[in-house]
């Protein structure tokens, strides 16, 4: 079945190249698949990246581009989705600063898997070229194994939602992300209430859920009737986590 063209934002030049700041080794130390190494490699990858910030609604690479590219997001937030062959766009996944993607690309020389949008009113990544980013892990060897693991994480992330559009009904499936939005995206209010800082209209969360915005509508609003949760400028307050956790 041929998939319908989505209507996603058109892709947009970086705004800006900048030169490596002082300061990016401090911020390569905190990258998962880049801790523990020593000053000297640390100094090798800081030289072979370049730095790239793109405003809100930037397309970073569409699904399908040709891909030599990994990026490690130093700031902001980046939504990775697929478009459906029915046209829907469904969310995997929102990249946090120090997360990396576009590896896929990069191993198996396939074009991208999925599209990268940036979700906030700026992001800035650090890049790496395929040539760069091999040599690198022939140099340090450890890089490799905790990219498996990470890679290993998001599979079982991945093996969740399926479980969850298999066996769950959408009102199980909003709790479900809401929880797990919670523990990524929470703000704690005090009071056992959580904050989740994501702005997110129901479209968003839609898309997320793998549902369609009216059906997901009805879902939020049972659980606000209940006080759960509850919705103001475009975020949510989770009232009552524990009857919230009930619900997956």
């Amino acid at each position: 079945m041929a998939k319908k063209e989505a209507n996603v934002p058109s892709k947009e030049t970086p705004r800006s190249i900048l030169p490596q700041p002082s300061n990016s080794l401090a911020f390569l130390q905190r990258v998962s698949i880049f801790g523990g190494l020593g000053s000297e490699a640390l100094g090798r990858i800081s030289a072979a990246t370049g730095e790239k910030v793109y405003s809100k609604r930037s397309i970073i690479f569409h699904e399908g581009d040709p891909g030599d590219t990994l990026y490690i997001l130093k700031s902001g937030r980046v939504k990775i989705s697929k478009i459906t062959e029915d046209g829907r766009e469904k969310t995997l996944t929102i990249m946090q600063p120090g997360d990396f993607f576009g590896e896929m690309a990069i191993f198996d020389s396939l074009p991208r898997s999925a599209t990268a949008e940036v979700i906030d009113d700026q992001a800035v990544t650090f890049t790496l070229n395929k040539r760069d980013f091999e040599r690198i892990i022939l140099d340090n060897p450890v890089i490799a194994l905790k990219i498996m693991r990470d890679l290993t994480r998001r599979i079982r992330q991945v093996n969740q939602q399926v479980e969850d559009l298999a066996f769950k009904d959408v009102h199980e499936r909003v709790a479900s992300t809401l929880c797990n939005l919670s523990k990524v995206e929470g703000r704690s209010l005090g009071g056992n209430r959580i904050l989740i800082t994501l702005k997110m209209t129901h479209q968003d969360l839609a898309n997320m859920v793998g549902s369609s915005r009216e059906t997901v509508t009805r879902a939020l609003n049972r659980l606000q009737d209940q006080e759960i949760i509850s919705i103001a400028h475009q975020q949510i307050t989770i009232n009552k986590p524990e009857v919230l956790a009930a619900w997956r």
